[in-house]
């Protein structure tokens, strides 16, 4: 129930959400289908990942460890992204928001230099992961 329809957000989009503005980032196939998208919130530098940097295994709620390493261990046991042309200069397209905090969905949070993460993982997609 909500008091009015819902609204599609077009790429870099921000919204405000009564004290923090969230920015959403259209990620077509990465880290899954043609809708998807990322949150970024600018104040906290937080990035809203998605399926990005699934980890492994038990973990503390928040991490200044590789997530990178973590990351391609789970893509090469259960590849769900999608080898796609595009992965690696999306996930470059992130990078300059230099996110200080990238919140994982299945898990932990990140802080650090998510920057370098998301580098780390688009040199993975190009170099192991081309399409055929």
């Amino acid at each position: 129930m909500a008091d009015r329809p819902p609204r599609a957000l077009k790429d870099n989009k921000v919204l405000d959400l009564g004290g923090k503005r969230v920015r959403w980032l259209d990620t077509p196939h990465v880290p899954h289908n043609w809708d998807a998208g990322l949150i970024y919130e600018k104040t906290t530098g937080t990035l809203f990942s998605c399926d990005l940097f699934t980890p492994t295994g038990p973990a503390d709620p928040t991490t200044e460890s590789d997530i990178v390493a973590p990351a391609i261990t789970v893509a090469e046991r259960l590849p769900f992204m999608p080898p796609t042309p595009m992965a690696a200069s999306t996930l470059r397209r992130l990078a300059p928001l230099k996110p200080a905090t990238i919140a994982l969905m299945h898990g932990l949070t990140f802080k650090g230099d998510g920057a370098a993460a998301l580098e780390g993982l688009a040199d993975y997609d190009e170099i192991e992961r081309r399409p055929l």
